[in-house]
């Protein structure tokens, strides 16, 4: 489930089969799903909804990139997560430094993006 103040949306099976129509309307759903589906087969691949969702929006409707995307959510789920839902801050670096205000808005920016694309 990912949260913004009082908004919530749940990461689930039916979320990302609608990611996908959206993020790939000129193939075949089977297809991208069986790739997506690649990622959450171990069960050390946690959250796989949400990993899954991550992989669709920095794929940007690139299936090359889905399938790199795949392989890098394989190896950490993390680094799927983090340029997908905190994009603003992972590009520029500010996990590096101490927390303050622009940190705060940039977290907050990020958010808003997320949820926006989620629910478009």
């Amino acid at each position: 489930m990912v949260r913004q103040r009082n908004q919530m949306v749940e990461c689930n099976r039916d979320l990302v089969l609608d990611k996908v129509k959206k993020c790939f309307p000129g193939c075949k759903e089977e297809e991208i799903m069986a790739f997506l589906d690649l990622y959450g087969e171990q069960p050390y691949e946690r959250g796989r909804e949400r990993v899954q969702i991550a992989i669709l929006k920095l794929s940007d409707g690139d299936l090359d990139q889905l399938l790199v995307n795949v392989e890098v959510a394989k190896r950490d789920y993390r680094d799927v997560l983090a340029y997908a839902e905190y994009p603003e801050e992972m590009s520029n670096d500010n996990w590096k430094m101490s927390e303050n205000e622009e940190i705060k808005r940039i977290r907050v920016r990020d958010r808003k993006q997320y949820i926006d694309w989620l629910l478009g």
